[in-house]
């Protein structure tokens, strides 16, 4: 009996190990401990995505351009159709913005600049001559007004550590964040206090998205790079 239990067990035993090998490797790419990045050099290629969108809702919105069909709408539907109408106006307002503020540049002088001083490394503007490529590829990112009082900013980004000579992946981090913009409007009427309606949102100028897609890229940088400071920490304890 003792002798059947015991090939029992070893034979259950081998059929578990493979099982756990296997879901070890399904993580993430972490190879940070094999590596000494101290005095090399680390070059950042941000994957930039279409413009930051302005999320309002999911209305079926006929042409804002055609203010009779406009107004039906809003009868029909009420003040989340308004909401949707304004929201169309105010993305021109918001490309206007983003044509003013070089979101790559910014956020990628900032990412360069903290993850380059967790890992220990020099920043390199030249990527042909780093030694590590931080890839940052950004799916989609923007602002988010769908609920009545509140705005968030929100990013969805890849990042992934190279080492810049045999192109082999050291780490890579899937983010998907969200951070509460408040207050959304600068100026009087003051959104992050009350209610995100068609007419506070009417009054969002130019100049407020433009701080808010400062913030935006503050946030982006931020989640990056607190990624790989939280990987490096858990391998250097």
């Amino acid at each position: 009996m003792r002798s059947r239990m015991s090939r029992y067990r070893t034979a259950r035993a081998l059929v578990l190990v493979p099982a756990v090998l296997f879901a070890a490797g399904c993580g993430g790419h972490n190879h940070l401990s094999e590596y000494n990045f101290t005095s090399r050099s680390l070059a950042l290629v941000y994957i930039a995505p279409p413009r930051p969108e302005l999320v309002t809702g999911w209305y079926n919105v006929p042409d804002v351009n055609d203010p009779v069909s406009a107004v039906s709408a809003v009868v029909a539907a009420g003040s989340g159709v308004a909401k949707e109408v304004e929201g169309r106006r105010a993305r021109t307002r918001l490309d206007s913005a983003v044509a003013l503020v070089d979101l790559t540049a910014i956020m990628s002088q900032r990412t360069l600049e903290r993850t380059s001083r967790y890992l220990g490394a020099t920043p390199a503007a030249n990527r042909q001559n780093a030694d590590f490529v931080l890839e940052v590829n950004m799916h989609n990112s923007g602002i988010d007004i769908r609920r009545q009082s509140t705005a968030y900013l929100f990013m969805n980004a890849t990042a992934v550590l190279l080492d810049a000579r045999t192109g082999r992946e050291i780490w890579s981090f899937d983010i998907d964040g969200r951070n509460r913009l408040t207050p959304f409007l600068y100026g009087g009427n003051r959104v992050g206090a009350g209610a995100i309606t068609a007419a506070a949102l009417s009054t969002v100028s130019v100049a407020d998205f433009q701080r808010a897609l400062e913030d935006l890229a503050d946030f982006s940088s931020n989640e990056i790079s607190d990624g790989l400071r939280q990987a490096l920490r858990d391998v250097r304890q």
